[in-house]
């Protein structure tokens, strides 16, 4: 079972992903795999909200934050596992600023990245997937800011159409 958990910043997300895999790992090897590099202050204590969010449920969490599809050499058990991805959308930006892929149209990426995702994603038990939503047309959005929430959109739009189920919050 492939799910795919899309909202805005701050929705509880997070919280009904772990849920998900709760449900779908039952006792079952759970990997939390975390794609944020964590910048600053507030990136520290974002990691540190979702370690506990996380804390006593059993994930044994690995730290990715490009080429995820790599993952599925290194990983033991992938197939009998519960993987959560959180989230897509540090994996995005992560991804469109890593030096081989800075000439890559916004189709390019996101079809790119969209495939490593999935690549992964069907070779374990279970994958949970969450992402951020947000406006194309933002106001005050710079050009970098505009191409990187284009390609989160394009991503997610690829990811419904993979997927087995989607859960949207608001």
């Amino acid at each position: 079972m492939i799910c795919l958990v899309l909202g805005t910043p701050d929705s509880g997300k997070s919280k009904r992903a772990e849920d998900l895999v709760m449900e779908l790992a039952g006792a079952g090897k759970k990997y939390y795999i975390a794609t944020m590099i964590p910048f600053g202050e507030e990136g520290k204590k974002r990691v540190e909200k979702h370690r506990k969010m996380r804390e006593g449920k059993g994930f044994e969490t690995i730290e990715c934050t490009t080429k995820i599809h790599e993952l599925s050499d290194t990983l033991k058990d992938l197939e009998a596992s519960t993987c959560l991805l959180e989230c897509m959308s540090n994996l995005v930006g992560n991804e469109m600023h890593e030096e081989r892929n800075l000439e890559r149209s916004a189709e390019e990426l996101a079809d790119y990245i969209t495939d490593s995702v999935m690549s992964l994603s069907e070779k374990a038990g279970n994958m949970v997937l969450v992402a951020n939503t947000f406006p194309l047309d933002g106001e005050g959005y710079d050009e970098d800011t505009r191409k990187y929430v284009r390609i989160v959109d394009l991503v997610n739009q690829r990811l419904r159409n993979k997927v087995d189920e989607v859960y949207e919050l608001i």
